[in-house]
Protein backbone atom coordinates (compact mmCIF):
# COMPACT_ATOMS: atom_id res chain seq x y z
CA UNK A 1 0.00 0.00 0.00
CA UNK A 2 1.50 3.54 -0.98
CA UNK A 3 1.88 5.65 1.99
CA UNK A 4 0.65 9.62 1.89
CA UNK A 5 3.85 11.15 0.28
CA UNK A 6 4.00 8.45 -2.42
CA UNK A 7 0.30 9.29 -3.22
CA UNK A 8 1.55 13.17 -2.96
CA UNK A 9 4.36 12.58 -5.50
CA UNK A 10 2.57 10.14 -8.02
CA UNK A 11 -0.70 13.42 -8.46
CA UNK A 12 1.40 16.05 -8.42
CA UNK A 13 3.37 14.65 -10.80
CA UNK A 14 0.33 14.13 -13.12
CA UNK A 15 -1.28 17.31 -11.82
CA UNK A 16 1.05 20.06 -11.07
CA UNK A 17 -1.08 22.06 -9.03
CA UNK A 18 -0.91 21.50 -4.99
CA UNK A 19 -4.01 23.03 -4.96
CA UNK A 20 -5.50 20.35 -6.99
CA UNK A 21 -3.66 17.59 -5.73
CA UNK A 22 -4.34 18.08 -1.97
CA UNK A 23 -8.64 18.64 -3.31
CA UNK A 24 -7.91 14.96 -5.08
CA UNK A 25 -5.72 13.62 -2.09
CA UNK A 26 -8.42 14.74 0.30
CA UNK A 27 -5.81 16.92 1.93
CA UNK A 28 -4.30 20.61 2.68
CA UNK A 29 -2.70 21.99 0.10
CA UNK A 30 -0.20 22.70 2.59
CA UNK A 31 0.35 19.15 3.64
CA UNK A 32 0.73 18.18 -0.04
CA UNK A 33 3.67 20.84 -0.13
CA UNK A 34 5.55 19.63 3.07
CA UNK A 35 5.27 15.87 2.03
CA UNK A 36 6.84 17.08 -1.50
CA UNK A 37 9.43 18.94 -0.04
CA UNK A 38 10.15 16.13 2.62
CA UNK A 39 10.93 13.68 -0.30
CA UNK A 40 12.61 16.19 -2.06
CA UNK A 41 10.36 16.18 -5.10
CA UNK A 42 10.56 19.24 -7.03
CA UNK A 43 7.63 21.73 -7.14
CA UNK A 44 7.51 23.46 -9.82
CA UNK A 45 3.56 23.87 -10.83
CA UNK A 46 2.55 24.32 -14.76
CA UNK A 47 2.32 27.83 -16.45
CA UNK A 48 0.72 26.41 -18.94
CA UNK A 49 -2.16 25.17 -17.63
CA UNK A 50 -2.37 26.93 -14.75
CA UNK A 51 -0.78 30.34 -15.53
CA UNK A 52 -2.10 33.99 -16.12
CA UNK A 53 -2.20 35.19 -19.72
CA UNK A 54 1.07 36.51 -18.79
CA UNK A 55 2.60 33.08 -17.86
CA UNK A 56 1.20 31.70 -20.01
CA UNK A 57 2.71 33.25 -22.89
CA UNK A 58 6.08 33.08 -21.26
CA UNK A 59 5.69 29.56 -21.10
CA UNK A 60 4.80 29.20 -24.80
CA UNK A 61 8.10 31.34 -25.49
CA UNK A 62 10.09 28.95 -22.86
CA UNK A 63 8.96 26.10 -25.11
CA UNK A 64 9.77 27.68 -28.37
CA UNK A 65 13.58 28.65 -27.25
CA UNK A 66 13.70 24.70 -26.03
CA UNK A 67 12.69 23.33 -29.47
CA UNK A 68 15.31 25.97 -31.26
CA UNK A 69 17.89 24.84 -28.59
CA UNK A 70 17.23 21.04 -27.22
CA UNK A 71 20.91 20.88 -25.90
CA UNK A 72 19.38 23.91 -23.58
CA UNK A 73 18.93 23.28 -20.00
CA UNK A 74 15.71 24.36 -18.94
CA UNK A 75 16.33 25.52 -15.09
CA UNK A 76 12.68 25.93 -14.07
CA UNK A 77 12.29 22.02 -14.47
CA UNK A 78 15.12 22.02 -12.11
CA UNK A 79 13.83 24.73 -9.31
CA UNK A 80 10.50 26.31 -9.53
CA UNK A 81 10.68 30.27 -10.23
CA UNK A 82 14.72 29.82 -11.50
CA UNK A 83 15.91 33.45 -11.28
CA UNK A 84 17.01 32.80 -15.30
CA UNK A 85 15.50 30.36 -17.50
CA UNK A 86 18.44 28.25 -19.54
CA UNK A 87 21.70 27.37 -19.73
CA UNK A 88 22.72 27.31 -23.13
CA UNK A 89 26.86 26.06 -23.96
CA UNK A 90 27.64 27.98 -20.08
CA UNK A 91 26.00 30.89 -21.14
CA UNK A 92 22.42 32.19 -18.64
CA UNK A 93 19.85 33.20 -20.87
CA UNK A 94 16.69 33.88 -20.16
CA UNK A 95 13.66 34.11 -22.47
CA UNK A 96 11.06 37.24 -22.10
CA UNK A 97 7.58 37.29 -23.95
CA UNK A 98 5.08 39.89 -25.13
CA UNK A 99 2.33 40.92 -27.13
CA UNK A 100 1.46 43.97 -28.98
CA UNK A 101 0.12 46.39 -25.94
CA UNK A 102 -0.82 49.90 -25.90
CA UNK A 103 1.75 51.72 -23.29
CA UNK A 104 0.89 55.48 -23.26
CA UNK A 105 -2.99 56.34 -23.04
CA UNK A 106 -1.50 59.58 -25.37
CA UNK A 107 -0.49 57.95 -27.98
CA UNK A 108 -2.37 54.80 -30.22
CA UNK A 109 0.81 52.91 -31.35
CA UNK A 110 1.69 49.63 -29.66
CA UNK A 111 4.74 48.40 -28.10
CA UNK A 112 6.28 44.91 -27.09
CA UNK A 113 7.30 45.38 -23.72
CA UNK A 114 10.32 43.21 -21.32
CA UNK A 115 10.52 43.58 -17.55
CA UNK A 116 14.71 43.30 -17.49
CA UNK A 117 14.73 43.69 -13.53
CA UNK A 118 15.19 40.41 -12.17
CA UNK A 119 17.81 38.88 -14.53
CA UNK A 120 19.79 42.19 -14.92
CA UNK A 121 22.54 40.92 -13.08
CA UNK A 122 22.21 37.05 -13.52
CA UNK A 123 22.35 36.30 -17.62
CA UNK A 124 24.61 36.42 -20.01
CA UNK A 125 22.05 37.07 -22.54
CA UNK A 126 17.73 37.80 -22.88
CA UNK A 127 16.13 36.17 -25.49
CA UNK A 128 13.24 38.33 -26.31
CA UNK A 129 10.19 36.97 -28.47
CA UNK A 130 7.98 39.47 -29.69
CA UNK A 131 4.09 38.06 -30.54
CA UNK A 132 1.58 39.21 -32.37
CA UNK A 133 -1.70 39.48 -31.62
CA UNK A 134 -2.58 35.98 -33.11
CA UNK A 135 0.42 34.75 -31.22
CA UNK A 136 3.01 34.04 -34.37
CA UNK A 137 5.98 35.43 -33.65
CA UNK A 138 7.47 38.59 -35.39
CA UNK A 139 10.68 38.89 -34.00
CA UNK A 140 13.05 36.85 -31.73
CA UNK A 141 16.01 39.29 -29.97
CA UNK A 142 18.82 38.23 -28.53
CA UNK A 143 20.42 41.22 -26.22
CA UNK A 144 23.65 40.36 -24.37
CA UNK A 145 24.16 41.75 -21.26
CA UNK A 146 26.52 44.56 -21.93
CA UNK A 147 23.37 46.43 -23.08
CA UNK A 148 20.63 45.53 -20.47
CA UNK A 149 22.83 46.14 -17.61
CA UNK A 150 20.80 48.65 -15.24
CA UNK A 151 17.76 48.32 -17.62
CA UNK A 152 14.60 47.68 -15.66
CA UNK A 153 12.09 47.66 -19.06
CA UNK A 154 13.05 47.59 -22.29
CA UNK A 155 9.91 48.53 -25.24
CA UNK A 156 9.98 47.82 -28.30
CA UNK A 157 7.78 49.72 -30.90
CA UNK A 158 5.55 47.32 -33.06
CA UNK A 159 6.31 49.77 -36.21
CA UNK A 160 8.94 48.68 -36.56
CA UNK A 161 11.28 51.66 -35.33
CA UNK A 162 12.90 50.90 -32.04
CA UNK A 163 16.84 50.64 -31.68
CA UNK A 164 16.33 47.07 -29.81
CA UNK A 165 15.50 45.74 -32.95
CA UNK A 166 19.11 45.89 -34.06
CA UNK A 167 19.41 42.34 -31.87
CA UNK A 168 16.88 41.09 -33.83
CA UNK A 169 17.43 37.49 -35.63
CA UNK A 170 15.64 35.04 -37.66
CA UNK A 171 14.39 32.06 -35.34
CA UNK A 172 16.44 29.58 -37.38
CA UNK A 173 19.65 32.23 -36.77
CA UNK A 174 19.26 31.45 -32.79
CA UNK A 175 20.90 28.07 -32.02
CA UNK A 176 23.74 29.03 -34.47
CA UNK A 177 24.91 32.03 -32.88
CA UNK A 178 24.63 30.34 -29.66
CA UNK A 179 26.73 27.88 -30.68
CA UNK A 180 29.03 30.04 -32.37
CA UNK A 181 29.89 31.64 -28.50
CA UNK A 182 33.20 30.84 -27.12
CA UNK A 183 33.10 28.49 -24.21
CA UNK A 184 32.66 30.39 -21.36
CA UNK A 185 36.44 30.34 -18.95
CA UNK A 186 35.35 28.63 -15.75
CA UNK A 187 36.89 30.04 -12.58
CA UNK A 188 39.29 27.88 -10.46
Amino acid sequence: MKNDIQLCIEAYRRIKNLKLVGKELGIPWQTVYVHLKSANEPVMGDKLRYGSDRDKLASIAESVFKEIIPEATDRNKIKYQSSYDFDVFDYAVDVKASMPRQLNKKYQAKSWAFSFKKQNLLCDFICCFCFSENREIRHVLIVPSEFFKDLQTVSVSCDGYSKWLDYSVQKEDVEPFFRSLPQKLKSA
